[in-house]
């Protein structure tokens, strides 16, 4: 099936776009012009609906973001009417790839992550995606005041153009995932927190034998995670990656990283590598690891580590105001970085805040210069934040999520999530903005003007603090940028290679390895291209260096 949806989208590109957008490198330009007012208000002189398609970011806040207070506000103001397609990350790609190869586009790609830096080039050079450099200087004095060095090197394709703007909240994280244990089960066996990852199997074997919860049932979980089928779009903050560094190597969804010294380097074919998936499978042959780690996803774990309090270690975002329930959130703590069998000590570093592909306009939309407009407008600092957190309010509204008044800090405003009457359920309770399609460009001093640190800020930062003197040198998540050819020649071999390892993990994890094991998964990653592979990211990552 992904064979297949490679091939269409790549086919649909190359056969199509090229003959009926031509190559890309203009700016798009409409033919109604005059429909659009270049400056004040409103930004159409008649109201004008615009399809918009990206990532619903919260599946548990389902909401008609055209039918929040902020949307309809903003409809009435500028005239844009903003209809959204919102699509599950889950099924996001099949989605976009599939609406992309039938060339019934919408108007525009909003929300960040939508579109990969791949897909930005490729759809840029084959005339998906408008360039967006000649609009951004006309209309949009806001976001360019805000594009310094950083994000314009970030943004840029790599053959100098614009096609899609990043999203930016700047709130210095830089640690994507926590690992979390339950020190309520530790005290109770009389345990040390694990340092090494021998203590950690340990400490794993007493929660599985000695029961911790006191309830005289062998149900405990010891330890549980993630392990999602979604090549290379992973949830790495819920998976298990931050086990290797203790085994000595930086391991990724793309397997490809950057060491210390700054070599780039392919992860899946090292023995520390291998030393890692042997120690897991070691837990998971002794029931230490959830038999159901293969199958679950984010709700299930939710509900063994919070319903059903079952779970010992788990990984996470962070500890408090995420999976565990806030009432029981004492209970836990969050596990340093552990010293593996050879000394070694680490954790990935992340880039986060920085987020490509947020908002493209396609070849398919009428305006471009209004929805540039447009979002030049929601970037005005005191609609951004609206934006992001939901609309102000007055003091005591509780009538769905805003931005109210702080009792603490005169000027500034608290996300009233505390506010929601006990009676009506989160998935209820209505947002007054789109909250999780956030602006493009929202930096730390215009948050810190408005807002008062939203607590789950502050928890994030408690984990960030936990790691930050472990992580390696580069990010996980490096910013490679590739070639047009070079995208297609990775699309081809990148799924294949991705989905063995994907799936050779696993089996390993459950089922142990052999050393003919290991040498023929050697043969078959140089049969699926892997020095190739590597070649390609080597070769992008010495040309931005």
């Amino acid at each position: 099936m992904k064979k297949i949806i490679s091939l269409i989208f790549i086919s649909g590109l190359l056969l199509c776009s090229v003959s009926l957008f031509g190559n890309g490198k203009g700016d798009q330009s409409s033919s109604s012009a005059s429909l659009v007012n270049k400056t004040g208000m409103p930004i159409m002189k008649e109201k004008t609906s615009f399809e918009v398609m990206g990532i619903l970011m919260n599946n548990t806040r389902q909401v008609h973001y055209d039918q929040t207070d902020m949307m309809k506000a903003l409809a009435e103001e500028t005239n844009v009417d903003i209809t959204w397609t919102l699509v599950p990350q889950a099924s996001w790609q099949e989605k976009k790839n599939l609406v992309v190869a039938s060339g019934e586009y919408p108007d525009a790609f909003h929300a960040p992550l939508s579109l990969s830096q791949d897909e930005v080039a490729m759809w840029g050079a084959n005339g998906v995606l408008i360039r967006l450099d000649d609009l951004l200087k006309e209309y949009a004095p806001i976001i360019t005041s805000r594009m310094d060095p950083m994000y314009d090197a970030f943004t840029r394709s790599l053959d100098g153009n614009i096609y899609a703007l990043s999203s930016w909240a700047d709130f210095g994280f830089d640690s994507l995932a926590g690992s979390i244990i339950k020190t309520e089960w530790l005290d109770a066996l009389g345990l040390d927190m694990p340092t090494t990852t021998e203590e950690f199997y340990q400490v794993l074997k007493a929660f599985k034998t000695q029961d911790p919860n006191g309830n005289g049932k062998a149900d405990e979980i010891p330890f549980s995670f993630l392990y999602i089928e979604n090549p290379p779009n992973r949830e790495v903050k819920r998976e298990h990656y931050w086990l290797f560094p203790a085994f000595g190597v930086y391991d990724n969804p793309y397997h490809i990283a950057i060491n210390d010294n700054g070599k780039l380097m392919f992860t899946a074919n090292t023995k520390e590598w291998r030393n890692t998936i042997e120690y897991l499978h070691r837990l998971y042959a002794e029931g230490l690891i959830d038999k159901e780690v293969f199958s679950q996803d984010r709700a299930t774990l939710t509900n063994k580590v919070r319903s059903q309090g079952t779970v010992g270690a788990y990984t996470d975002y962070r500890l408090r105001l995420s999976i565990a329930a806030p009432e029981n959130e004492s209970k836990f703590a969050l596990l340093p970085p552990m010293t593996g069998p050879s000394g070694k000590k680490g954790w990935l570093r992340a880039q986060v805040g920085l987020s490509e592909g947020a908002f493209a306009i396609t070849s398919a939309c009428e305006y471009p210069e209004a929805l540039v407009r447009w979002l030049d407008h929601v970037n005005d600092e005191k609609i951004g934040v609206q934006m992001a957190y939901g609309m102000f309010k007055p003091e005591g509204y509780s009538d769905a999520e805003a931005l109210i008044p702080s009792a603490n800090t005169p000027g500034k405003y608290i996300v009233n999530t505390d506010l929601r009457p006990a009676t009506v359920d989160p998935s209820e309770w209505n947002m007054t903005a789109p909250i999780s399609i956030t602006c493009t460009i929202l930096t730390a001093d215009i948050y810190d003007k408005y807002i008062e640190e939203k607590d789950s800020n502050v928890a994030k930062q408690e984990t960030c603090d936990v790691y930050r003197p472990y992580l390696s040198k580069y990010p996980y998540n490096y910013p490679f940028k590739f070639s047009v050819d070079e995208i297609e020649e990775l699309s081809l071999m990148q799924a294949d290679l991705l989905s063995y390892i994907y799936s050779t993990e696993a089996k390993w994890i459950a089922g142990g390895l052999t050393n003919a094991d290991w040498d023929n998964y050697l043969k078959e990653l140089e049969r699926l291209n892997v020095s190739r592979y590597t070649e390609m990211y080597k070769t992008a990552y010495d040309r931005q260096k």
